[in-house]
């Protein structure tokens, strides 16, 4: 059985990582030939041994003159999306200068599996050409949408570009519903039950099969250890934050700053990983220790295990790989009461669920943290974790949905 993974890229998100995690579980069975296509460079000895195929928009005279002369489809985006300010997080079109259902690797899969394909897969030529089966796993929302990736960017943008997101989502909608073999996979129900009532996935079937982890990438680490390894055994308690981008208004993250720095205590630390703006800043009197983005398991894995409470201030989130790698350490999690961490954290138990999103929730959720309002169970946290989202089950899954499919 040959899968082809179809995503944008495997590095830089949440979304990208879990579908090569995914691909490099299913190239360990061995009736499954998986390949992964994506559109960012690299490292070539990296690619070569995870079957990872980097596809371009090709380099026939036509498409480099287009380019050259600022005709190819990405430009008249960007020059869309240049008339007004930027008030999103994200936005992207259902058209694209690659011709994916062109590749011989395509035409020969069993199955296509798609990912995260904004700003890489063509919708009007892909769909209505493709004759396999596609399974398509969604990481956010976009697919049954139109530009905007997120909810609250659709609303507070209507003014601007109402009529040009109408069109994308009825572009999105026709080319889809041009393919009768698509399976829908999404990683919790909150996902779930907004693309059953969608116009562009509705009709399709809908599976459930959450992101897993490899729990031997995340052995247990003693804290003791792990708070002077990273910096932080002075007796305080120390939060966490990670994420690709700090600044990420979606995530929540400017709410935690302004939290950190509003809050009328100092009894605390933080920790913070990723890409973190000049105007990004924890107030003095707070001791905070920062770490450009950590690739590495490992060093992340280190950071978890000194962290007592991992902070997931996301507006709107699916199912982040944050809050699975923070269970797998056994780190409790504070995040907001919507997406996939309405379904998973569980307040007392393994972390802190806030009902409102805002300053004002997350301080008094702070506070009672602080305050020894909860008592935490390390291994608790962690056989949650193991019982819920192994990889093995995960994998496991994809290949009975693979087999039913083709069965059929």
């Amino acid at each position: 059985m040959k899968i082809v993974h179809i995503s944008t890229g495997i590095t830089g998100g949440g979304a990208g990582i879990a579908a090569l995690r995914l691909h490099q579980h299913l190239m360990k069975e061995p009736d499954i030939q998986s390949e992964f296509i994506q559109r960012f460079h690299v490292d070539p000895e990296f690619a070569a041994a995870n079957n990872i195929r980097t596809v371009g928009t090709g380099r026939s005279l036509i498409i480099r003159a287009l380019k050259k002369y600022n005709l190819h489809t990405e430009h008249f985006h960007w020059v869309k999306l240049n008339k007004y300010p930027k008030n999103y997080e994200i936005a992207t079109f259902a058209t694209t200068s690659y011709r994916l259902e062109q590749l011989p690797i395509i035409k020969d899969a069993d199955i296509i599996h798609l990912h995260w394909i904004s700003e890489f897969l063509n919708y009007p030529t892909f769909f209505k050409n493709i004759q396999q089966p596609i399974v398509w796993t969604l990481h956010d929302i976009n697919p049954f949408m139109g530009m905007f990736h997120f909810e609250s960017d659709r609303i507070k943008n209507i003014g601007t570009y109402g009529k040009m997101d109408a069109k994308v989502k009825r572009i999105k909608t026709k080319a889809i519903n041009q393919n009768d073999n698509i399976h829908v996979v999404c990683l919790s129900e909150w996902m779930k039950k907004k693309s059953e009532v969608s116009a562009a996935l509705g009709r399709y079937p809908h599976y459930l099969i959450p992101n897993g982890l490899d729990f031997s990438n995340y052995p247990v680490i003693d804290k003791t250890y792990a708070k002077q390894e990273a910096g932080v055994n002075n007796g305080l308690k120390t939060l966490i934050i990670v994420g690709a981008h700090l600044n990420n208004i979606q995530k929540g993250f400017p709410i935690f700053f302004d939290t950190i720095n509003k809050i009328e205590r100092s009894d605390f630390q933080v920790i913070s990983v990723g890409e973190l703006p000049e105007n990004m800043k924890i107030r003095a009197g707070i001791n905070h220790i920062h770490f450009d983005k950590i690739t590495d398991i490992s060093a992340l894995n280190l950071l978890y295990s000194a962290a007592d409470l991992t902070v997931i201030p996301s507006k709107e989130d699916n199912l982040p790989n944050v809050m699975l790698e923070s269970f797998a350490n056994g780190t409790p999690v504070m995040s907001f009461s919507n997406g996939g961490m309405a379904e998973h954290v569980k307040t007392g138990e393994n972390g802190i669920l806030l009902s409102e999103i805002g300053i004002e929730a997350l301080t008094i959720g702070i506070n009672d943290f602080l305050n020894n309002k909860y008592i935490f169970e390390r291994k608790g946290i962690r056989d949650y974790a193991i019982n819920t989202f192994p990889d093995t089950l995960q994998t496991q899954k994809y290949i009975q949905l693979y087999k039913d499919i083709l069965n059929k």
